[in-house]
């Protein structure tokens, strides 16, 4: 067989593959008859972008809508699982409103007011999944340039004035879409679908000291539809609307209880220890290793069980002690978040007034102290010793 003959065979087999995979009906001449079965002529030429002056098309695609469990930071009460959305395509302002390389962002005023705007340039507010599709980009970027967060990109730490449009160069989603972070937050047409019986509305973007969560294409926020905020601006979608909105079911329960010891769940943990603890009764009866002897539930958001688990190892001296902290994953094994010491003392956790803190009590060779846990959505954070005095609990110096 020669060359071209194996060729024409391989288009042969790429032409048909093709045809099987996309449904079609093989037989007969394409495009010939007008019957239920006739094939459509072909059309192999490229189709042009739609264009809309001073906006961006985004094209149909599958947002990986919220923070898929496993990635941080992550609100569990407030962001969807990276649930996969089908939406069609759309456009959005290039800038925030009124849309001019240079200018201040109109802000200041309420949805209403927004939704009004936009009408009189014959668009429309978006809803918050088509705003966070423009900022995730085709790739569904955690941020609008990456995965990792870098606050200088989009100057979404930022607190002071608002900075013309543009400024931030590199600020630009993969769709092209500008300044979606380290400006004003954008009203959407969207209901706070997350389990509030408020009236509340969601809105995106903005900026904040904490960049890193504020910063990221999921961030949601609820806001009164008649708020009106220096810092809440407005940006336009136009075409065909994607109604696929957020509604999350929101699961709570008692900040912190007391949980029964379980065998198996405290030998799950055990492992979690630091190497030097474990190393420090090595060689000794097994009654000197580390033992969770308490534990804790700990919901320090909606949608987040957190497990804690107390104990000590006996090596010669005194005790070292401590608090295991995991998150169960699906399979109910642990997942260890921090192990944070009480040093000689076995722990206790005590409630703070804010859900997202606990008090973890210890002793050393000071005497007793407290520090505070703080969950900081998905990490746990550590303060610092206070010591027990007369009068009460005193801040180190």
């Amino acid at each position: 067989m020669s060359g071209a003959d194996r060729t024409w065979l391989g288009w042969v087999a790429v032409t048909v593959v093709m045809a099987v995979a996309s449904g079609c009906r093989c037989g007969g001449d394409p495009g010939a008859g007008d019957g239920p079965d006739a094939m459509p002529a072909w059309d192999v030429a490229p189709r042009a972008q739609p264009t809309r002056v001073g906006m961006e098309w985004i094209p149909p695609g599958v947002l990986i809508a919220g923070t898929p469990v496993g990635r941080l930071p992550r609100i569990a009460d407030e962001e969807l699982p990276g649930v996969q959305v089908p939406m069609k395509g759309f456009f959005i302002d290039h800038y925030n409103y009124p849309g001019e390389p240079g200018a201040i962002a109109r802000t200041g005023v309420t949805q209403a007011e927004a939704k009004e705007l936009c009408e009189q340039q014959d668009k429309r507010l978006c809803t918050e999944l088509e705003w966070e599709r423009a900022c995730k980009g085709p790739d569904n970027l955690t941020y609008e340039y990456g995965h990792l967060y870098d606050p200088a990109i989009c100057a979404s730490e930022a607190t002071d004035a608002l900075a013309p449009a543009g400024v931030n160069a590199r600020c630009t989603s993969g769709f092209g879409v500008a300044d979606m972070h380290g400006g004003p937050w954008n009203w959407t047409a969207s209901a706070w679908g997350r389990g509030s019986t408020k009236k509340r509305v969601s809105v995106r973007g903005g900026c904040g000291p904490e960049g890193e969560l504020i910063g990221r294409c999921a961030h949601a926020r609820a806001a009164r539809p008649d708020k009106r905020d220096g810092r809440m601006g407005v940006r336009c979608c136009a075409g065909e609307v994607n109604t696929t909105e957020v509604d999350l079911s929101v699961e709570r329960g008692a900040e912190l209880r007391f949980r029964r010891p379980d065998p198996a769940l405290a030998a799950a943990l055990a492992p979690f220890v630091p190497e030097e603890i474990r190393n420090s009764v090595e060689g000794l009866p097994a009654t000197a290793q580390f033992a969770v002897e308490r534990l804790w539930i700990w919901r320090p958001i909606g949608n987040e069980e957190v497990i804690i688990g107390g104990g000590c190892a006996r090596p010669p001296g005194h005790d070292a002690c401590g608090v295991i902290i995991a998150r169960l994953q699906k399979d109910k094994s642990p997942e260890l978040l921090a192990f944070l010491s009480s040093d000689w003392w076995i722990p206790t956790v005590g409630e703070h007034e804010e859900a997202r803190r606990l008090f973890l009590y210890g002793g050393d060779i000071g005497g007793a102290y407290r520090k505070a846990i703080v969950y900081q959505w998905g990490r746990i954070g550590e303060g610092v010793k206070y010591r027990k005095k007369r009068g009460g609990w005193v801040a180190p110096r």
